[in-house]
Formats: structure tokens, C-alpha cells, sequence
């Protein structure tokens, strides 16, 4: 590793360089989701400082649906397969989000999603979700209101079918 080689000293400054930035592109990444539009710049750096980012490959399921579910997703690049009640919904790309509703009550998840292609996602424990929402206010209501939103259009999907 670059650190190691250039001794102690300069392994507090590199890291101390390179952490800024890695946080500031995860605020921007996460100032260009519309669930995160209306945050302040520093409740964005708030939310980033609580989020870990991973690689999933094509086919890696995130959520089933019924079962326990402990993450809040931010897809940043890729696309997934959502499911409910075993009909295909519109996937997900970049940007989107999914498994606030589980993150709000703690129920089981309302939908499946799997990775259609190699994706990059920010995601969120129960445990930091709960932290980042009682932040900001602005972020509760935020979610609730999508929460909302997805429950009225899967409910009135359910009642048209």
C-alpha cells in the first residue's frame, strides 16, 4: 500500500487527504438522489459519514421480499430487478433507493431486488438509518412521504389487478 511505503508521518496526511475527498464524492453522490435533494450540504456529509459503499455483482439479491430486511440501499451505478408479490415492477437505476419502508417499521421487505447488472450501492444499517432520519428532519420526512407514495401506487396496483 502507497501509505505504508511512505512511513508513518505521511500515512496521517495521506489518510487525512484521502478521507475528506472519499466523503465529499459520497455527499455528491448522494446530493444527486431526489430523496436527499432538499438536504443541506452538511446533512448530506452527515449521511455520507454513515454509509458504506459496495460492489455487487449481476444476480446478487439485496432484498426478499417477507423477509427481515437491516438496509437502506442508494444505488450509484448499475440496475436491479424489483419483484412484489411475484410481478416484475420497473427496475431500478442509479440513483434510486430502496428499503426505507422496512427501515420505518422494521417489517419485512415488500419487495424483491436483485442485481440485473454489476452495480455500486451506498448503503445503511437499521442502526444508521435511525441515526441519519433523526438528524434531519427535512430526511423523516422525506422518507415517509416516498414510503407513502410507494405503499398508495403498490396498493392501487394490487386493488387494478
Amino acid at each position: 500500500m502507497i501509505a505504508n511505503r511512505l512511513g508513518r508521518g505521511s500515512r496521517g496526511r495521506l489518510l487525512s487527504a484521502i478521507l475528506p475527498s472519499m466523503s465529499n464524492q459520497k455527499a455528491d453522490a448522494l446530493g444527486r438522489v431526489p430523496l436527499f435533494a432538499r438536504c443541506s450540504r452538511k446533512e448530506l456529509e452527515f449521511l455520507a459519514s454513515r454509509t458504506d459503499e459496495v460492489d455487487l455483482k449481476a444476480g446478487h439479491t439485496l432484498i426478499t421480499q417477507g423477509s427481515p430486511s437491516d438496509s437502506f440501499y442508494v444505488l450509484l451505478e448499475g440496475e436491479a430487478t424489483v419483484n412484489v408479490d411475484g410481478k416484475d415492477r420497473p427496475p431500478v437505476h442509479a440513483g434510486d433507493f430502496f428499503g426505507e419502508i422496512s427501515m420505518l417499521d422494521r417489517g419485512p421487505a415488500t419487495a424483491t431486488v436483485v442485481t440485473s447488472t454489476p452495480a455500486r450501492a451506498m448503503v445503511m444499517s437499521h442502526a444508521q438509518f435511525r441515526d441519519a432520519i433523526k438528524s434531519s428532519d427535512q430526511l423523516l420526512s422525506s422518507v415517509i412521504a416516498s414510503a407513502a407514495r410507494r405503499l398508495r401506487r403498490d396498493s392501487l396496483d394490487r386493488s387494478s389487478a
